[in-house]
């Protein structure tokens, strides 16, 4: 069955993830920082591009930027997954497919680094934001229509091991502040 990708991010879904999608800076911070530490002229993917790879090419590293339907066979010393990327998946497999895919282009010691939102399900109820919520399969139906499949942090933690990769740091921000439910997580993971 083919995976069903909401394919456009709706305005609803940025506000969703503003957080940290709005300090591109600190994000191309991040995986400077993550990049330096795992090699000596580091190469490192952003797919989707955007204002972090060009925050980070404008810092002299080597960046790549391609759609996620067109990964490149190529390997990597650092990966990023931002704001949306899997919970656009709407399917558990899917999202399980993608961080294996991502896996097999990191270098050994690589870092790939996903950007997400820790759920919080009491929380949504009154979020302005969402209309709907179906807890048996982990979807959330935003106020522009748009469906969400979360991911709970145990559980991308499980989907990295599935793709040989190990927890290496999480936090609730680009500054090392620390996770909190119902709020933006940056997960580290290493090869």
């Amino acid at each position: 069955m083919p995976a069903r990708i909401v394919e456009k991010p709706a305005v609803t879904l940025d506000a969703w993830f503003a957080p940290l999608a709005a300090e591109p800076a600190g994000a191309a911070a991040f995986l400077a920082e993550v990049a330096d530490r795992v090699a000596r002229r580091p190469r490192v993917l952003v797919p989707g591009g955007g204002p972090v790879a060009e925050a980070l090419a404008a810092d002299g590293y080597a960046v790549t930027d391609t759609a996620f339907d067109s990964l490149p066979a190529q390997r990597f010393d650092v990966v990023y997954a931002g704001s949306d990327v899997l919970s656009r998946l709407l399917v558990q497999r899917e999202q399980v497919r993608l961080v294996r895919r991502l896996a097999t282009l990191l270098r050994p010691g690589g870092g790939l680094v996903v950007q997400g939102f820790h759920p919080d399900p009491a929380r949504w109820a009154a979020h302005p934001l969402v209309t709907g919520h179906d807890c048996a399969r982990q979807m959330l139906f935003l106020a522009d229509g748009s469906p969400l499949r979360y991911v709970w942090p145990a559980e991308l933690d499980l989907m990295a091991e599935l793709a040989d990769l190990a927890l290496d740091s999480r936090w609730g921000g680009w500054y090392g502040e620390p996770a909190a439910c119902g709020a933006p997580v940056v997960s580290l993971y290493r090869s």
